[in-house]
């Protein structure tokens, strides 16, 4: 039965699908709650507070994380197309 099935594929292909399909919205929800942090809290003496400017660099950061990993998937899967259109064979594209 193994000569048909590879199991080592089919875990590499669950934990890339957990890491992408789970990981990066948690990330990006972990960023919008950084970014948010701060914003519009009263105490009770109708103070607010400031928001933690280093809070909003790494919510930014984070941004920064998430959509440069959707821009490499979307190259990664158009690869050939922009090597047979462009000539810039990259992330492993080959001539054909």
């Amino acid at each position: 039965m193994k000569a048909w099935f590879n199991y080592t594929a089919v875990l590499q292909i669950i934990i890339a699908g957990l890491i992408v399909g789970a990981g990066l919205p948690a990330l990006f929800s972990l960023g919008v709650r950084l970014n948010a942090e701060g914003v519009g809290a009263a105490d009770h003496g109708g103070t607010v507070s400031h928001r933690n400017p280093v809070l909003i660099a790494l919510g930014w950061v984070i941004f920064a994380l998430v959509l440069a990993a959707v821009i490499i998937g979307v190259v990664f899967i158009a690869r050939d197309f922009i090597g047979h259109h462009t000539g810039w064979y990259i992330l492993g594209a080959k001539r054909k």
